[in-house]
């Protein structure tokens, strides 16, 4: 029998809070993520929809936009590109509700529901959609009941990948429901850093490579869909990633930034792909450089007979 804890603050036996109102902007930006990652999951069962029906993928997506087919030539490119505008929409949802002082609960909690689905279910889709893609030329469908090992390992890392997701923003929303919660810092990779970690792959793939880099893509997205979602539930912090883009930055990061505009403009698949593993490695990163310096500099332990008398002493 479940028992549930009841909080000073809940309302008494037999009578629910009631939701009277709620902040227009905030939520819509809000549902908007949310139907981003809804889509994006449309796109994946539609490669696999032409693949089951034995029809030939489209070279192109119609967008009416030879810049955008060229960046999103396939349905999973457009899939990738909709995590992408999920991604622009979360970050301006909370940035509106507290600039509109309509910062609430249930917002929160809508925002984290969108989340699970656009950078949870999304990119996992869209992963094995792709898999499903390049791996049926020799008979391996993704699916727990595959009868080939590589096609139950490329599932279970999606599953993985789509419950830590959950557990990383259920977690963030029970930390950050206290007063006083550092906003600054993340403890685990953010659910928007690896899902675009997972779809930078998807957005290299269907650029025009030779196969062997394709080939590498699709078996490495089990492995990096397995490290993304260790990454989210780990306690590893990361800095937000705006943090390395507004206020006052170095003047050698400046230059940087301004290197990889440039490099964008030419490769942008590639230098996307390079921005986000960095971010997603930055944090294993500097806590393995932080602890290497403070096993360095700790005082080193007494030996011998200068070893401190630590035995209780009785008056």
């Amino acid at each position: 029998m479940d028992v549930v804890a009841k909080l000073p603050h809940d309302p008494p036996q037999g009578k629910l809070r009631r939701l009277r109102s709620l902040n227009f902007l905030p939520t819509i930006i809000t549902l908007g993520n949310l139907l981003c990652g809804f889509a994006a999951v449309h796109f994946g069962l539609r490669q696999m929809y032409d693949l089951g029906a034995g029809l030939e993928t489209v070279p192109t997506a119609a967008l009416n936009s030879n810049l955008l087919e060229r960046m999103l030539p396939s349905f999973l490119s457009v899939g990738a590109g909709l995590v992408i505008l999920g991604m622009v929409f979360d970050a301006f949802d909370g940035l509106v509700a507290r600039v509109t002082r309509s910062t609430t609960n249930f917002g929160g909690q809508l925002d984290s529901l969108a989340d699970v689905v656009s950078f949870g279910v999304a990119p996992a889709t869209l992963m094995v959609a792709l898999m499903t893609k390049e791996l049926a030329r020799d008979a391996i469908m993704p699916s727990p009941i595959s009868d080939h090992l590589w096609g139950r390992l490329a599932w279970v890392s999606a599953a993985f990948y789509v419950a830590f997701t959950a557990v990383r923003l259920a977690r963030f929303n029970v930390e950050h429901a206290k007063a006083g919660a550092d906003y600054k810092m993340f403890r685990g990779l953010p659910s928007p850093g690896a899902a675009a970690i997972m779809v930078s792959l998807i957005l290299l793939h269907d650029q025009p490579h030779g196969e062997h880099v394709k080939g590498a893509i699709v078996y490495a997205m089990p492995g990096v869909a397995l490290g993304a979602a260790f990454l989210m539930v780990s306690r590893i912090p990361y800095k937000r990633f705006h943090a390395y883009l507004v206020g006052r930055q170095p003047f050698g990061r400046f230059v940087l930034l301004m290197g990889l505009l440039v490099v964008f403009w030419s490769f942008k698949a590639w230098t996307f792909m390079l921005v986000v593993f960095l971010y997603g490695l930055s944090g294993p990163v500097t806590w393995v450089v932080k602890q290497a310096r403070g096993k360095r500099t700790a005082p080193p332990t007494a030996t011998g007979t200068e070893q401190p008398d630590t035995r209780r002493r009785h008056a």
